[in-house]
């Protein structure tokens, strides 16, 4: 039975996919000549295919707290490729990933699509280049969204906070907004730092087909009230790691 919902559900998927896609190739060529209005259009149209897809899944994302209105830096835990889902169901913003997704097949292309801004951590001339781009997203009235812990984990804790990425919050004037994730199975089902969260040498293919014979699954994502704010971006590092740690709970099986 899993293997049939799997099926049905990458075929649901697809349908989800086929009518949005070309608005959103039109929205990023409209970029070129109109950003506002693409970067509006851009955020409408992955907001509802995030939110169509995770539908299709079965995952059910339940919010703590408000969302902050753009412009901000969110930072928080990351624990597998649903987050990107899960966030741009509820927040109007671009996200800093790594190289590599660019270059992966269909889903690098609809990163690039979405806005997506890419960071070589093997070349740190390549980090000032990210800070740039992403600064000037910010102060063109943007949300952006990092993962400050560098990599993804299985949901037992929050790892330290690089600082790095911090510096443009400060230089773009920008509150910096906190956010936690959580995912959780039902109880006959595989756990969820297991079968959700994506960590370690775990293959990518193997765990997606994984995540889609699920039965059901949820997402709960917090918003804590606080807004960090500062000119130090290691403070500023500091303060949002103790806010995302008062707020996490782990995604592991008691």
């Amino acid at each position: 039975m899993g293997a049939v919902r799997a099926a049905l559900r990458l075929v649901g998927m697809g349908i989800c996919l086929v009518p949005l896609y070309p608005c959103l190739l039109g929205a990023r060529l409209l970029e070129r000549v109109a950003p506002a209005p693409a970067v509006t259009l851009r955020c409408l149209l992955t907001r509802t295919w995030a939110r169509a897809t995770l539908f299709v899944m079965g995952i059910r994302v339940v919010q703590e707290g408000a969302p902050p209105r753009p412009p901000f830096l969110a930072v928080g835990n990351h624990l597998s490729w649903l987050d990107i889902l899960v966030l741009l169901s509820r927040l109007e913003a671009r996200f800093v990933s790594k190289a590599e997704v660019a270059g992966w097949p269909l889903a690098g292309h609809l990163a690039t699509l979405a806005g997506t801004v890419y960071l070589d951590r093997g070349r740190k001339r390549d980090l000032k280049r990210t800070g740039s781009a992403l600064e000037s997203a910010l102060r063109r009235g943007e949300g952006a969204v990092v993962f400050p812990e560098g990599t993804s984990t299985r949901g037992a804790e929050v790892l330290p906070f690089r600082a790095s990425l911090f510096q443009v919050a400060v230089d773009a004037e920008v509150p910096v907004a906190p956010f936690s994730l959580q995912y959780r199975t039902p109880e006959d089902q595989p756990p969820a730092h297991l079968v959700l969260c994506w960590w370690g040498d775990m293959d990518f293919a193997p765990h997606f087909w994984g995540a889609l014979k699920l039965r059901s699954a949820v997402a709960t994502l917090r918003f804590p009230a606080a807004r960090p704010v500062g000119e130090d971006r290691k403070e500023l590092a500091l303060e949002a790691h103790r806010t995302v740690s008062s707020a996490f709970v782990p995604s592991l099986a008691p």
